[in-house]
């Protein structure tokens, strides 16, 4: 993206790679938003003004580039989705008393209670063999801030009520978007990208289903496959840029 003239600006979000808190956790979906909304908008307004501005999220990013875009849309001028976790599809949820047994275990929003903190969520957890290609695996498993565990309790918590309220709220989604997603992804499932695309109301959207590809389309695929994902985004984002904000 840099080599075609996009600035491209990240966040490593609390309880997250290089930042403070304990690694993995989130206690406060709503903070964390709160944390991303003012650094892009401060990083916007201070170091490229008067430029076209995008958001990008990969996975759990997309839910952040959701709620982000929602809290300033006129300071964006779209969103691009990659394999995103917007939704949650009804056949992995647990039950509903399993639901409600957690969130009283994991404590009240805002805090984790001393369960809250330990990776024993319902859920299969992060199997790495369905996210990267073999030979990519090595890489990424070496990296020591990485978290291929099951989502702590609290941390479960935070991401159901998000895409709760997101999977509600895909009607009035109005940004200009790009959704990525491979079509052998078994981490968030692409029939889930499809329910956005349909049900946002924006008039430019777009989706783009990648057939054979895992989940980590930037970095654990082929690398044939990630250029080819890292072109659509370009050229997406590119063309928009040159258009006057309506």
């Amino acid at each position: 993206m840099v080599k075609k003239g996009i600035a491209v600006v990240m966040i490593e979000y609390e309880g997250h790679g290089r930042s403070d808190g304990t690694l993995g956790l989130i206690t406060d979906w709503d903070k964390l938003i709160d944390d991303t909304s003012e650094f892009f908008e401060q990083t916007a307004r201070r170091r490229f003004p008067n430029r076209s501005t995008f958001l990008m999220g990969e996975s759990m990013g997309g839910a952040v580039a959701y709620c982000t875009y929602k809290r300033n849309p006129k300071l964006f001028r779209g969103v691009v989705f990659v394999c995103p976790m917007c939704k949650i599809g009804d056949d992995l949820l647990p039950p509903q008393w399993v639901i409600d047994l957690s969130r009283k275990l994991a404590g009240p929003k805002g805090t984790a209670s001393v369960l809250g903190y330990l990776p024993i969520a319902p859920s299969q957890g992060v199997d790495i063999g369905l996210s990267v290609r073999p030979l990519k695996q090595a890489m990424l498993t070496a990296f020591p801030l990485d978290y291929v565990r099951k989502p702590r309790l609290a941390t479960a918590r935070e991401l159901l009520d998000v895409t709760i309220h997101i999977s509600q709220d895909l009607q009035n989604f109005d940004a200009p978007f790009l959704v990525q997603h491979g079509s052998m992804d078994r981490i968030t499932d692409p029939k889930l990208s499809q329910c956005l695309y349909e049900e946002s109301k924006s008039r430019d959207k777009t989706l783009r289903l990648y057939e054979g590809m895992f989940h980590s389309l930037l970095c654990g695929e082929f690398d044939e496959n990630i250029d080819v994902v890292f072109q659509d985004s370009i050229e997406w984002v590119l063309e928009r840029a040159k258009t006057k904000k309506q």
